[in-house]
């Protein structure tokens, strides 16, 4: 099963891409490889750590290759200061009336 994505990158050499995706899943983490071409992969891992190992090398392979790292982008796309922390200015509500 599928679950939340937690990062991609993605890597250019010219007209060609390669993306990786590492998705969060109940049996752990899994790697999607997409490129170059049409060429595509899953690398299933148990934890973490086997997860990173297993990227970085891809990715060292990639650089190796002549590929660049163009990109990289974080599942969680908020943009600013945590909402829940930082002050949001006046009080837009003050003005309402209670009705009865």
């Amino acid at each position: 099963m599928i679950g939340a994505v937690e990062t991609a990158w993605l890597f250019t050499r010219g007209a060609e891409s390669v993306r990786i995706i590492r998705v969060n899943t109940s049996n752990g983490q899994t790697l999607l490889v997409n490129g170059p071409g049409s060429d595509s992969t899953i690398h299933q891992a148990d934890d973490t750590m086997e997860c990173v190992r297993h990227q970085s090398e891809l990715e060292r392979r990639l650089v190796g290759k002549g590929f660049r790292l163009e990109r990289v982008d974080s599942g969680n796309r908020r943009r600013g200061s945590d909402r829940r922390t930082a002050l949001r200015g006046p009080d837009r509500r003050t003005h309402l009336e209670r009705v009865v």
